[in-house]
């Protein structure tokens, strides 16, 4: 799992092998296309809000009532944090953007804005439309609230799922079960609490490994931040891949830069 500021990709699959291969795509991306700029249209990406492990202020999200984390990955997670807290960053853990009820409504608004979004506009019946309407409403209040947080914090650091990497089925994943270390079995709906609670605010998010469980399997941390801060996610991103080993990138076997090219392909680069 590498570095990814979109939740759709970093839960996926990789966009890049460090920090600085997202930073040189998001340089070459954020900007708009020519034909928009020529008529007027301009954005930039606002710098990094710290480049200084010693002002760094992370808040630490690692766990849920309702919704835990698995107790071999929260370790994980866990030693990340606690390795930014000994670089001199000021680490809270208890800090939320919200109680653990409010985010049960976050997380139903969410999943009510995807059903809704769905229906409004594939049908004749006005209530879903209405219900959509609704949820983007809300979504709103969700956006504030998160904007107040973050001039107390300069990054969220949470999971991306609520369990490690897991096994591919046939099996369709809405009649799958779940499981990890220390907690029940849940349903895919669970698996949407981390992920959701920050899409819902369309706030950006860099995701790097965090380390391997007992049983070996992958983990990864997330680092979201204000909304566009993509660059701030991506610097907090690479002071972890100095401090703290597992949040390096490591090929996996078979994968390196010259068992990945062919000869031909390699000697032209």
């Amino acid at each position: 799992m590498d570095p990814s500021f979109h939740h759709d990709l970093a839960v996926s699959g990789p966009m890049a092998r460090c920090c600085s291969d997202l930073e040189l795509a998001m340089q070459l991306l954020s900007p708009p296309e020519p034909v928009m700029a020529k008529a007027g249209w301009s954005f930039q990406l606002p710098p990094p809000r710290c480049t200084d492990v010693t002002t760094l202020r992370v808040a630490a999200w690692l766990d849920h009532g309702k919704y835990p984390t698995d107790r071999h990955y929260l370790a994980l997670l866990e030693a990340a944090v606690g390795a930014l807290e000994q670089a001199g960053a000021l680490v809270d853990r208890s800090a939320r953007p919200f109680s653990e009820a409010e985010s049960e409504k976050v997380i139903k608004t969410y999943l009510g804005f995807l059903t809704s979004a769905g229906e409004a506009f594939g049908g004749s019946d006005s209530y879903p439309l209405l219900e959509h309407k609704k949820n983007a409403v809300r979504r709103n209040f969700i956006k504030e609230t998160y904007e107040e947080f973050f001039t107390r914090f300069d990054v969220l650091i949470c999971p991306v799922l609520p369990i490690p990497a897991f096994h591919h089925t046939e099996k369709h994943i809405l009649q799958r079960t779940f499981t990890g270390e220390g907690i029940r079995d849940f349903d895919y709906l669970g698996m949407q609490f981390w992920p959701g609670v920050v899409i819902v605010a369309d706030l950006p998010s860099t995701v790097l490994p965090v380390g391997r469980t007992p049983d070996n399997l992958p983990c990864g941390v997330q680092i979201v931040g204000p909304n566009f801060h993509d660059l701030t996610c991506i610097e907090v991103g690479k002071i972890l891949e100095r401090i703290h080993a597992p949040c390096r990138f490591e090929a996996p076997p078979g994968f390196g830069h010259d068992e990945a090219l062919s000869p031909g392909l390699a000697s032209r680069l």
